[in-house]
C-alpha cells in the first residue's frame, strides 16, 4: 500500500484554565485532507517544532476567531483585539522552519493572514475600518453557505485556475493581507480585498482568506489536491 503523505494541522485552543484547555479544531480540515489522499494529524503547542516537521510531509494551517498581533508586521494596534499569543508563536514557528525545508504549506484565512506575515507582508487590521466601500466579509451566517465572489487576478504555479476565473466563496474574518513583493496575489474579492496568495518562488506556499474546506467551489478540491500532490512529491524526496 502507497505511503499516504502525512499533514500536519494546527488546533486552536480553548480559553478555559487548565487542566480543563481543550485543543479544538474543525473535523471538516481534516476530512477535506483525508478526501485529498493525505493522513492527517494533530499538532500540539511545543516550543520545538523540528520534530513535527519531520515526521510529516505538509503543514495546514488554520483558521480561527482572533487577530495577529499587529507588532509582528510593524504595525500598532489601533483598537483593542483579541489575541493568542501561544498559538500564534506556535504556528509562526512552524511557517517558518516549513519555509526554510520547503515544506509545501496551506494557510486558511487567520493562517493565510500568518503565512503572509512570515514572509514580510502586512494586513488591513479592520475592514470595513480600512476598506471604503468594502463587502461584508464577517457576515452573520454560517461558512457553510457561500457568501461572495473572488476573481482569480494572477497566475498560480501550482493551482489551476485560469486568470478571469470567478468562483463563489465563503467567508468569516473582519482582517485581510495587504499585498507585498513578498508573494503574488492570485484572487481578489469584488471590493479589492486579498482573497489568495502564492509564495513566489521555492516550494509551494499558498494562503486562501476563505474556508476551502467546507469544499463549497471547485476551487476548493483543486487547492487540497495540489497541496497534496505536492506533499506527496515533498515524502518521495525525503526517502
Amino acid at each position: 500500500m502507497p505511503h499516504l503523505p502525512r499533514i500536519g494541522i494546527t488546533p486552536d485552543i480553548n480559553d478555559l484554565v487548565a487542566p480543563e484547555t481543550e485543543y479544538v479544531v474543525m473535523q471538516n480540515y481534516a476530512d477535506a485532507v483525508s478526501k485529498a489522499g493525505g493522513l492527517p494529524f494533530l499538532l500540539p503547542y511545543r516550543e520545538h517544532v523540528d520534530d513535527y516537521l519531520d515526521a510529516i510531509d505538509g503543514l495546514l494551517v488554520t483558521g480561527g476567531m482572533f487577530d495577529i498581533d499587529p507588532a509582528l508586521y510593524r504595525q500598532t494596534a489601533r483598537k483593542d483585539y483579541v489575541m493568542k499569543p501561544a498559538r500564534t508563536n506556535f504556528e509562526r514557528a512552524l511557517i517558518e522552519a516549513a519555509l526554510s525545508r520547503g515544506m509545501p504549506i496551506v494557510g486558511i484565512c487567520n493562517g493565510m493572514q500568518l503565512l503572509a506575515v512570515c514572509l514580510g507582508g502586512a494586513l488591513v487590521q479592520d475592514i470595513p475600518a480600512e476598506i471604503e466601500g468594502a463587502l461584508e466579509h464577517k457576515p452573520n451566517q454560517s461558512a457553510s453557505i457561500a457568501h461572495h465572489q473572488i476573481y482569480i487576478s494572477g497566475t498560480s504555479r501550482y493551482l489551476q485556475t485560469p486568470q478571469g476565473e470567478l468562483h463563489q466563496v465563503n467567508s468569516v474574518h473582519h482582517q485581510s493581507v495587504l499585498p507585498s513583493d513578498a508573494y503574488q496575489v492570485i484572487a481578489v474579492s469584488p471590493d479589492g480585498v486579498v482573497e489568495a496568495l502564492e509564495k513566489k518562488d521555492g516550494g509551494f506556499a499558498i494562503g486562501v482568506q476563505w474556508h476551502p474546506e467546507y469544499g463549497l467551489a471547485d476551487i476548493d478540491t483543486i487547492i487540497f489536491e495540489a497541496f497534496l500532490a505536492k506533499a506527496r512529491d515533498y515524502s518521495e524526496k525525503k526517502k
